[in-house]
């Protein structure tokens, strides 16, 4: 498995268990905007998956220690954060009141949602921080070739090709 993907299966799992427990409020959103629930919960995860790919660009080379790892989640779960209140207030408020209105978003998405986003975002770092501390052999490294089964022998100038 390449380690991006592994990072963004990490990321979105994560998140969608953060979710999980603010799950009927997020449902009263949904249908309280006139979406399905499965896109509200749905997008949070996805949205964390796309900024983890972003933000682990270069991992195996430039996250070198937890603290690195930890660092990036936290901005990955601000980020995250950030979309999701833009998305809320992308579906609830007019133009007219747009800033104000994503403003209190930020901030009622911030105390419902940000404690269990920040849990499952600093979660997903350490996992992640703690794989690529081990390197395991199941996860696909820029650094170490992929043997997807036994390599045929090279004919060089040596071998007698009979």
């Amino acid at each position: 498995m390449p380690l991006q993907i592994f990072i963004a299966f990490v990321f979105g799992i994560c998140c969608w268990l953060a979710l999980a427990i603010i799950e009927p409020l997020m449902r009263s959103f949904a249908t309280e905007a006139g979406i399905s629930s499965w896109l509200f919960v749905a997008a949070p995860g996805l949205l964390a998956m796309l900024f983890a790919v972003s933000s682990y660009q270069d991992a195996q080379n430039r996250v070198t220690d937890m603290m690195k790892s930890l660092s990036r989640a936290l901005l990955v779960g601000l980020a995250t954060w950030i979309a999701v209140a833009i998305f809320i207030a992308w579906l609830w408020c007019p133009l007219h009141n747009a800033l104000r209105c994503f403003s209190s978003s930020l901030i009622a998405s911030g105390i419902v949602g940000g404690g269990p986003l920040l849990i499952g975002a600093l979660v997903a770092g350490g996992v992640v921080g703690l794989v690529l501390r081990r390197r395991p052999t199941w996860i696909a490294f820029a650094d170490r070739p992929t043997v997807l089964g036994e390599s045929s022998p090279s004919l060089d100038s040596t071998t007698d090709a009979r």
